[in-house]
This record gives C-alpha cells, sequence and structure tokens, in this order.
C-alpha cells in the first residue's frame, strides 16, 4: 500500500469513528434548510457537501447549450440527482442539496445512507418561494410576474406541487398535481428516517438525536427573504389567499397526509 493509499484507509477510519452516520437531506425550497443544511454541514465539517443551485444551473445551460430556462428549471433537477449518486459513491457523509427522491439512491445506499428532509406550510412555503425569487434579473429561478399574474403560470402550478415533484419519485414530465404523484410522495415520505417541520424545529432535532444519533443547533438564515417582494398571506386578498390555497392542493394533501397522527417513518 502506497502513501496515498494509506492516508485514505487512516482517513476512512477516522471518518469512521467521528461520523458513523451517512445521511441525505433533501433540501426543499423555502423551508428553512439553509438554516438546516449549514447546521448539518457544520456538524459534519470533515465529510460534507452541497450542491449549489445557481451554479448547477449554469453548468447544465453551459452543457446543453439551452435557452428553454422554465423548462430547464425542471430538467436540471436530473443533473442534481445524478450529482447526489456521485457523492453517494465518494462516501461523502452529510449531503444537503435541492435534490428529488431518488429510486435509484435509495435502493442503493438505504442500508448505510438515512434520508431526512424538513417540510413547511405549503401556501406559506408558495408565498416565500415567490418573494425570494420575484424581480431578480440574474437569478436562474427568477420570477418576473407581479403575484396576481404569476398565479396564472405553469410555473406557479408547478411550485404548488413542489412536494410531489421532490418526493413521488416520478420523471419530470410527470403530472405532478396527479392523485398518483401525491400518493407516492406521501408513501416515499415514510422511508424517511427524519420528516421535520418548520414550526417545530425543536421536535426535528429531537428526532435528529434519536434516530440518527446527531445533535444541532439550527440558526436562522435566509429569514426573511432577501426578494424585492415581501408579502405575507395577511397582506393578500382573500381572493388571492385561496387561489394560493387552490394552486397548493397537490402539497397540502401531501403536508397533511405526511403528519396526520405523527409520521411513520424509517428508524
Amino acid at each position: 500500500m502506497n502513501v496515498v493509499d494509506t492516508a485514505k484507509s487512516l482517513r476512512r477510519a477516522m471518518l469512521d469513528r467521528a461520523l458513523p452516520q451517512r445521511f441525505v437531506f433533501h433540501h426543499v425550497p423555502k423551508c428553512g434548510g439553509t438554516s438546516v443544511g449549514r447546521a448539518l454541514r457544520k456538524r459534519y465539517l470533515l465529510s460534507q457537501a452541497t450542491v449549489v443551485p445557481e451554479s448547477s444551473f449554469r453548468a447544465f445551460e453551459a452543457f446543453t447549450g439551452r435557452s428553454d430556462r422554465e423548462r430547464m428549471l425542471v430538467d436540471v433537477l436530473d443533473l442534481r440527482e445524478q450529482m447526489l449518486l456521485y457523492l453517494m459513491y465518494e462516501d461523502v457523509r452529510c449531503i444537503s442539496l435541492h435534490v428529488r427522491f431518488s429510486e435509484v439512491a435509495y435502493d442503493r445506499f438505504r442500508e448505510r445512507y438515512k434520508f431526512i428532509t424538513i417540510l413547511r406550510d405549503p401556501a406559506a412555503r408558495f408565498l416565500s418561494h415567490y418573494n425570494w425569487s420575484f424581480d431578480k434579473p440574474n437569478a436562474h429561478a427568477r420570477i418576473e410576474e407581479p403575484l396576481e399574474e404569476f398565479l396564472t403560470t405553469d410555473r406557479a402550478r408547478q411550485m404548488g406541487a413542489s412536494y410531489s415533484e421532490f418526493f413521488s419519485g416520478l420523471p419530470s414530465d410527470a403530472d405532478f398535481g396527479s392523485a398518483e404523484a401525491i400518493e407516492r410522495a406521501v408513501l416515499n415520505l415514510k422511508k424517511f428516517s427524519a420528516v421535520g417541520r418548520l414550526d417545530d424545529l425543536d421536535g426535528f432535532r429531537a428526532q435528529l438525536r434519536d434516530r440518527l444519533g446527531i445533535r444541532v443547533r439550527i440558526g436562522h438564515e435566509n429569514r426573511g427573504g432577501k426578494g424585492r417582494s415581501s408579502l405575507t398571506l395577511s397582506d393578500l386578498a382573500p381572493e388571492t389567499k385561496a387561489e394560493i390555497q387552490r394552486i397548493c392542493a397537490p402539497d397540502i394533501a401531501v403536508y397533511e397526509r405526511a403528519f396526520a397522527g405523527g409520521m411513520d417513518v424509517r428508524a
């Protein structure tokens, strides 16, 4: 065994002692995941990785030469799933990224890795996502329309089905508002070892402690948003709020079923 191989072996042994639990944190946009992801990565400084949304989109854009931005926002998730698999094959212990649930990753790594996520009230998540993305000229995921106009777009309907998109395991051209997508998302979330709620961070920390053996302190990153819109649900006219609830019906179905009677997650 040469010096490099010896060093790699020693590092692996050190990580097995210091950070034995491997996991993937599925970061759904605007669910408090920036705070959670950074807390976990600080705890796992010796072996952690993320995939930056902007950089991965720009890499996808450069490689494909495409300019159909709205569709690329969906298709880039395939690249991020491939990057997730790469990091798992590299045996990175803490992986935190905007990535859909991967049947391939779960089937191949479920004995070594645990899967975790945190969710948020769907209507609040939707509006926070809009606020964050509105009128950011150079951002890959920018939203250009005023809220009432945006609510009529395909992008709005996609955002209202973010949970079924992220957790159903269906291909990117699926109907994520369908009963099948919702059912699959709920079933796949039951494969997770920890599914938290943004309004109960103490409960999520307890899940991480009890089910993964990880103790973390979670701060508040991105709080209040840095977008040019700062709307809250209480600011909206009743009919606008009702339309957001209607658009978010798929996510509401996943959210309510996920937490009804307590999430029966995988230990």
